[in-house]
């Protein structure tokens, strides 16, 4: 009994062990900013390869606290920039890049930290103007910039004006700078910047030399010549402790030594940050581009996608969003592809923009339609109209009332959300009947009675509609009653239109509807997380899905000609904000000032009583 017993504890403690040596897994940090993801996914990977033990990529808010999870042993190694290295343990940043790298190697070797080879590539600051505007004012270089400075405004982001060695006061005194005028916006709104010089309502912008931005828009970077601004160039650092556990580790890491350019970094950067894509498939894609892992590239750059239902992937809409978006993203392939919840394959990173109706911005599982406030149309397209297809067959519905069952897509479709709406407002009898009919010649072919009714969401005149009706013994069907009962203000994004008589085969007579408009749609911009001024250039904290760029959304809203305004009901990008007028001044002033303006009115008052009191004799 006992040999039995001592046998099963020492099983389980055998056990016990190799499930925590199994359990032993490199986990590797991110910063929360596209470059920072980027990195980190690239040295899990390359780590993977190696046969390591990968636990995945741990994002933190800011370097403090990343660099703290390191030092605890919360994670192994991490992406970091040589010049922030050495802020953060108190030491004056430095312009030369091997002086940086041997300086920061020696401070953190008694944290326990060590700096692997440099991935090649600094992402310093800079100041970057449109090329006609530098070109007008002859400025090549920071230096030709301070003889003209006070003729030009400078852009910059707030935590530049606080930072002590490299911001916005030592850049002043060190070149001789006298703006004109210098615009702020917050930290993590910095991609505002880029916004208002391409607006033209600066002439110059503060930037990390590794933005996408600067080249997609063809920026005039200026050039540091007094070696002003610190390098901070990026390197893994890991503790060494996981080197001594995972010694094929290091090797690993320093395979990206040198790997990555300046111009390459912003391309990447571009992917992530303008084009929405997932971190970790970009930097899967560059490294097996360069033969550093086995798989991950793709023969040709993958297109940028459209989602929209099948209904509208061949109609004018398509054409119309294709034209607006490959002029808004210049040299990007762009592709439309059929989904039955379009605003999902955006949430998830399939799709960068979705092409949807109104309604799709609503969820209705409630008593009352609710609102999804994180997506955002970014361009008018046009209008989809309700169509709703029956047979002319003699035992055929005169209205929709009559109707038995109502055909409409799979489940989660827009005519499945359409037809439950309707059957709410309308108090309709039909059978609402989800098919894995996802076309219009789809949902038409469904129809297998003279009591069945088709429902199609699409634009007047659809092809497949009209192909229906010559000579199919189709008709459409009216909606009546739809302003009896609250319709109006719980469903304000359907509103009520007119098919024309004549616009199908045999319609003689026009077709009282429900219409819905057509937009683009990409993601909201999240709440703002705290960013930490230490973290160096390019640590502004992102949420996962990166909203549609201003400058890029007016290009969309500009390349849709008749699109028209977007529906106020629905989420609208920033960029149509309408411009406020400027509050008035605050009425409270500087305490030094209050104080003045009471003891002036005591003034007044003690000569009031001095010329109205009564002589004393």
């Amino acid at each position: 009994m006992f040999k039995s017993t001592f046998i099963s504890v020492l099983a389980a403690v055998v056990l016990l062990a190799g499930c925590s040596e199994e359990e032993s897994a490199i986990r590797i940090g991110s910063k929360s900013f596209g470059e920072s993801r980027v990195l980190a996914h690239m040295m899990a990977a390359i780590a993977t390869e190696q046969g390591l033990p990968v636990e995945g990529v741990v994002e933190y808010e800011n370097t403090p606290a990343i660099l703290e999870a390191l030092k605890r042993g919360d994670i192994d190694a991490y992406p970091e920039y040589n010049g922030t290295g050495l802020v953060m343990l108190g030491q004056s940043p430095l312009a030369d890049g091997d002086e940086a790298t041997a300086r920061v190697k020696e401070v953190f070797e008694p944290l326990g930290i060590s700096w692997r080879e440099r991935v090649g590539f600094a992402n310093n600051y800079g100041l970057a103007m449109l090329p006609d505007r530098a070109e007008e004012l002859g400025l090549t270089t920071m230096t030709d910039l301070a003889a003209r400075s006070s003729e030009v405004s400078l852009g910059i982001e707030d935590d530049f004006d606080d930072r002590p060695l490299d911001g916005l006061n030592p850049m002043v005194q060190r070149y001789g700078f006298e703006f004109g005028s210098v615009e702020q916006v917050p930290l993590e709104d910095r991609g505002q910047l880029y916004d208002m010089l391409l607006d033209e309502k600066v002439d110059v912008i503060e930037v990390y030399t590794t933005d996408g931005q600067i080249a997609d828009y063809g920026l005039t970077l200026l050039e540091d010549n007094l070696t002003f601004f610190p390098v901070y160039e990026l390197a893994p650092i890991v503790r060494m402790s996981s080197l001594s556990e995972f010694p094929e580790l290091g090797g690993a890491l320093d395979a990206l030594g040198g790997k990555f350019s300046e111009a390459e970094m912003q391309a990447l950067n571009r992917k992530v940050d303008l084009e929405g894509r997932a971190p970790d498939a970009v930097a899967r894609d560059a490294l097996a581009r360069l033969g550093l892992i086995s798989s991950g590239a793709v023969e040709a750059e993958d297109p940028l996608l459209i989602a929209t239902s099948a209904v509208l992937t061949d109609s004018a809409h398509a054409g119309t969003s294709l034209r607006a978006v490959r002029r808004a993203f210049v040299g990007r392939e762009v592709a439309i592809e059929a989904s039955n919840d379009p605003l999902a394959e955006v949430a998830s990173g399939n799709a960068r923009l979705a092409m949807v109706g109104a309604e799709r911005f609503f969820d209705i599982s409630g008593p009352a339609p609710r609102r999804l406030d994180q997506f955002e149309s970014v361009a008018a397209v046009g209008t989809n109209v309700l169509h709703f297809v029956a047979t002319t067959d003699g035992d055929a519905p005169k209205s929709l009332q009559e109707a038995s069952a109502l055909i409409v897509g799979p489940e989660g479709s827009s005519t499945h959300q359409l037809g439950m709406i309707l059957k709410d407002a309308l108090g309709l009898n039909a059978e609402l009947v989800a098919t894995d009919a996802a076309s219009a010649a789809e949902l038409i072919a469904a129809i297998a009675d003279a009591g069945q009714v088709a429902l199609i969401s699409g634009p007047l005149g659809l092809d497949v509609v009209e192909n229906a009706f010559d000579g199919a013994g189709l008709k459409l069907l009216p909606i009546t009653g739809w302003t009896d009962g609250g319709n109006l203000v719980k469903y304000p994004f359907l509103r009520q239109t007119r098919i024309p008589g004549g616009t199908y085969a045999l319609q003689f007579t026009a077709i009282e509807t429900l219409s819905s408009q057509v937009v683009l749609a990409g993601p909201a911009p999240a709440a703002a997380a705290t960013t930490i001024g230490e973290q160096g250039p390019g640590a502004t904290a992102a949420p996962s899905l990166k909203p549609v760029p201003t400058s890029t959304v007016q290009a969309l809203a500009g390349g849709v000609s008749d699109g028209g305004i977007i529906d106020p009901v629905l989420p609208i990008a920033a960029a149509f904000a309408p411009a406020l007028p400027e509050p008035p001044a605050a009425m409270n002033p500087s305490a030094d000032v209050s104080i003045l303006n009471v003891l002036l009115v005591l003034m007044f008052v003690w000569v009031f009583w001095l010329y109205t009191r009564r002589e004393v004799r």
